[in-house]
């Protein structure tokens, strides 16, 4: 956004951390007086430190380190992102493969595209290795408009409106969901990268935004004594976390209860499980959005598509079990991600979420082992400015 404004108009400066502690959380107060901070805040030299040089997961690299992140004025939350790290890393897999490869694996530290090669088809980025050194180990970059949807909306904050502005971020330090062993993490502190104008700006007098909300629920697992013969175990839930709001758009991300079922050899931590013969139906006010249960993954893989667009996605993406050659084995069945639109008020949330369970011992059994499923709704929000005074409000 800097560009609009003359050289002379707009400073870049480099905030360090007002408040840090190593694995908890980082603090950064945007506490300059009569000056307006562009939107386009960025978060820099996001990174940990670990011994046996690991890398990162190669969805979403160094971002998984985020786990919850708030923007706010004094004790006013202005927007908000909860256990914000597997949408983000959802958000990776939106983006073509050529970006990924060339743009977003070398600021996210990242490493994952998909590319033809000598013994089938591979992630294609070049994977960061951490050290247990601070001064070398990879560091991140990230625009903050990616992760307070706020700021996409909004051309500045004003500290004259806002006049105890600050940044929070808690820090999500399981190894399991960050890179690819399972030894300890420490995190580094980052810095924020911001832009000012001094003096007026034109400012709207209502900015209206998509909020990511989240919510969440338990998928029960099992591991039927008998071989061949699949055990169905339905599960109804009612969800209240998003009652009188207006929902766009709904992902669920299905990842592994038990963290420390992610092994090694899953290059993807932080994407969502496909599930063995997996249902779905969503009702919204005692209505269903789907005609029948959606019981078949090629449908479902369709529905999320149609919500949130074409994924960039290994094929077999869906499936718990192949016996492709040409596919990187640990790719298959960690990018099955479900979404929908959904486009209406909620006052009653219901899903009907089934899966199958079969005979299999393995320890990361994706059939067999609890699931934790991630609900982010995208729910409308606006901020009404009006001289001094403020307003956010559910719209």
């Amino acid at each position: 956004m800097a560009f609009k404004y003359s050289n002379n108009q707009v400073e870049t400066k480099i905030l360090d951390a007002s408040n840090y502690v190593a694995n908890r959380y980082v603090e950064f107060k945007l506490d300059e007086e009569d000056v307006n901070y562009l939107a386009d805040m960025r978060l820099i030299n996001l990174g940990a430190t670990a011994a046996n040089t690991p890398i990162y997961a190669a969805l979403g690299g160094a971002s998984n380190l985020i786990k919850h992140i708030e923007l706010l004025d004094g004790r006013e939350v202005l927007c908000t992102s909860r256990h914000f790290s597997p949408y983000m890393a959802f958000q990776q897999t939106r983006l073509p493969n050529e970006k990924n490869k060339s743009v977003q694996n070398f600021l996210l530290k990242s490493d994952y595209a998909y590319q033809a090669m000598e013994g089938g088809i591979k992630t294609g980025g070049d994977p960061s290795t951490l050290t247990a050194d601070a001064t070398t180990t990879p560091k991140s970059h990230i625009s903050l408009s990616d992760c307070l949807p706020l700021l996409e909306r909004i051309p500045a904050l004003s500290s004259a409106m806002f006049k105890n502005l600050r940044i929070r971020i808690e820090f999500e330090t399981s190894p399991y969901k960050v890179i690819s062993t399972a030894d300890a993490i420490t995190t580094i502190e980052p810095s924020l990268c911001v832009d000012i104008v001094r003096g007026q700006m034109s400012m709207p007098s209502q900015v209206s935004w998509l909020e990511v909300e989240h919510d969440q629920y338990i998928l029960s697992g099992s591991n039927p004594s008998v071989a061949n013969q699949p055990l169905k175990t339905p599960h109804s839930i009612r969800l209240n976390g998003f009652n009188n709001k207006f929902v766009e758009r709904m992902l669920l991300v299905k990842q592994f209860d038990d963290e420390t079922k992610y092994g090694a050899s899953h290059t993807v931590k932080n994407g969502s499980l496909a599930l063995f013969k997996e249902e779905l139906q969503v009702r919204i006010n005692g209505a269903n959005k789907f005609p029948e249960i959606l019981d078949k993954d090629c449908v479902r893989s369709h529905v999320c598509e149609d919500a949130w667009g074409v994924l960039n996605v290994v094929q077999q993406f869906n499936r718990c079990y192949t016996t492709d050659a040409q596919l990187a084995a640990s790719q298959i069945g960690l990018t099955d991600y479900d979404g929908l639109v959904i486009s209406e008020a909620v006052k009653d949330l219901q899903i009907q979420h089934n899966r199958s369970c079969i005979n299999d011992s393995s320890t990361d059994s994706k059939p067999n082992s609890t699931i934790k499923v991630h609900v982010y709704c995208e729910v409308r929000k606006a901020l009404n400015m009006k001289g001094g005074d403020y307003q956010i409000m559910y719209v």
